[in-house]
């Protein structure tokens, strides 16, 4: 019998354990804790890494040293599926694609699962259908990120959608080509029959190798929004632009995509508008947390690159008040200086990429720099005016001082509420 070695020992780590002790399978789950752990790797036939795990650490190297096979957890999980998958990915916007997806699909499928990089590792959904048993083909809607796609080896979703695609997380790719091929790696496996729903505006989206019968959106794509605002797949209508509450032109496609899959997958048109206006949305992506003194104030700390950054300052018809900044990932932000001249009356930026920001921004608009998000806040409210909109966006990752774009947005929430309420 096949025997696996989990290295990572986090919530997909622990998962995938939990998924092989339910099949009897043996297993051992380590970490780089775990003294002499590379002792192991000869008694593994397979070895299984998390997400988070980057392609330079030691297990790698040595699996390929000792010919091992080595996948990731989703790839795990995969085997053992009976059902089918609809896997979103792109650099910004896959987890509120990926909640709208489910939520069309829960007005009319009984056992449908959302999970992979949006909370829920699919090792774990694959345990939960095991123990529903239900009757029903199950079907799991999985956000994928790259870092889980760069490990997949016999994955198929029976439909895909590749959303958009930027420069990000380059300090774990370590190159671009990289992190784009671990994007396709996620469809490379579908079949004639399977659909792929991809960005016409960008060639990387555009042009993902697949068997798959290709769904475009944008720039005169299959899926596209008319004069009156009516959304449409081909010849379908699908709704109006009104029925979504989110803010932004991005949202309005993240929307209509999500529409398709449902259309796709028999969701009655009734059905899909009906999920489309009741969503509100996610906490941390363009969250409105109130209006202070006439000031608006919105929380979009779920973004962390500059592309997610340059969606959210599109959706505002004036110039804001931002606060950026973070760990930085090797992103370039010059590209948006004059995006930021256009849209930006102050920006305050703070972390450890705040000087590399404030050095590629010289000259578009008033730059502050300041040391944490706190001292930005404080320094925000001194400068706002009535009228104002305050954008946090920080275009970065959280963990120079927070440990999830999570924690970094509930804190800005709280620092808000005791700043201006």
């Amino acid at each position: 019998m096949k025997t696996y070695l989990i290295f990572g020992k986090g919530k997909s780590g622990k998962a995938a354990a939990a998924l092989l002790e339910s099949k009897n399978i043996p297993h051992l789950l380590v970490d780089d804790n775990t003294p002499n752990w590379e002792k192991f790797l000869n008694e593994a036939s397979t070895i299984v890494v998390s997400p988070r795990i980057p392609p330079h650490h030691r297990v790698f190297k040595l699996a390929q040293k000792l010919g091992k096979e080595l996948i990731g957890e989703t790839e795990l999980a995969f085997r053992f599926w009976n059902g089918q998958i609809v896997a979103i990915t792109g650099t910004d916007g896959k987890s509120t694609t990926t909640r709208l997806v489910y939520d069309i699909l829960k007005t009319q499928r009984g056992e449908v699962y959302i999970g992979g990089n949006y909370g829920t590792p699919f090792s774990e959904i694959v345990l939960q259908a095991y123990k529903r048993n239900s009757k029903e083909l199950p079907l799991a809607v999985l956000e994928i990120s790259s870092f889980q796609g760069k490990t997949l080896k016999t994955f198929r979703p029976n439909i895909g959608v590749f959303l958009n695609f930027s420069p990000d997380h380059l300090d774990w790719h370590r190159s671009l080509e990289d992190y784009l091929l671990s994007k396709w790696n996620i469809f490379k496996n579908q079949r004639e029959e399977d659909f792929l729903i991809v960005n016409r505006c960008q060639e990387e989206t555009l042009q993902t190798p697949t068997r798959a019968k290709k769904i475009t959106f944008g720039c005169g794509g299959d899926i596209y929004i008319d004069n009156n605002g009516r959304v449409y797949f081909k010849d379908v209508f699908l709704f109006e632009e009104r029925d979504i509450l989110l803010k932004g032109k991005h949202n309005l496609f993240n929307a209509a995509v999500a529409a398709t899959v449902g259309y796709l997958l028999g969701i009655e048109i009734y059905n899909i508008q009906r999920a489309i206006r009741e969503f509100k949305g996610l906490p941390h992506r363009l969250e409105y947390v109130g209006k202070f003194s006439d000031i608006e104030i919105y929380n979009d700390s779920k973004a962390t690159t500059p592309h997610a950054l340059e969606a959210a300052l599109k959706s505002f018809n004036k110039r804001v008040v931002l606060i950026a900044g973070g760990k930085d990932k090797g992103a370039d932000f010059g590209y948006l200086k004059p995006l930021i001249r256009e849209k930006v009356k102050i920006a305050i930026l703070y972390g450890e990429n705040s000087q590399k920001i404030a050095r590629q921004w010289e000259g578009s608009t008033k730059i502050y720099t300041v040391g944490n998000l706190e001292d930005a806040l404080h320094l925000a409210k001194k400068l706002l005016q009535r009228g104002d909109i305050l954008l946090f966006s920080p275009a970065s990752a959280s963990f120079d001082f927070f440990s999830s774009y999570i924690e970094r947005g509930e804190v800005f929430k709280r620092l808000v509420k005791e700043l201006f309420e």
